[in-house]
């Protein structure tokens, strides 16, 4: 499986084509990674660069036309291409939120710890 950073000027066109939604460019986060399969985008998964030496994972997404197994074949590679490009940068924190059972199993296998923390937030 081949992993590759989209350059979410350039490439946009090419994730508009399998998305079921339309995504602007600006929408995207600072790196957007997929997952290519057959010269065919499997999954997508965003990378944010945050303040100080925290990072986070966000706005993956997959092809839902493809075999679960390689969907989840595809969302671990992206993760841990996710995972080695933060150490790498130097961030000592990474972080991403979900409700989805699925997903937090993923995050542990990874070696994620999941807590229950408070959060501030507000309506507006």
């Amino acid at each position: 499986m081949q992993i590759r950073f989209i350059n979410k000027k350039h490439d946009i066109d090419e994730i508009n084509e399998w998305l079921p939604f339309h995504v602007d460019a600006k929408d995207l986060p600072g790196h957007t990674f997929c997952a290519i399969v057959k010269d065919k985008i499997i999954a997508v998964a965003g990378f944010r660069l945050m303040e100080g030496e925290i990072c986070f994972i966000d706005s993956m997404a997959t092809d839902q036309s493809v075999p679960g197994v390689i969907r989840n074949e595809a969302l671990d590679a992206l993760t841990k291409e996710i995972l080695s490009m933060a150490k790498n940068l130097g961030f000592k924190k990474i972080f991403a939120t979900t409700a989805h059972e699925c997903i937090i199993q993923r995050a542990e296998k990874h070696g994620f710890n999941v807590v229950d923390q408070k959060v501030i937030s507000r309506e507006l």
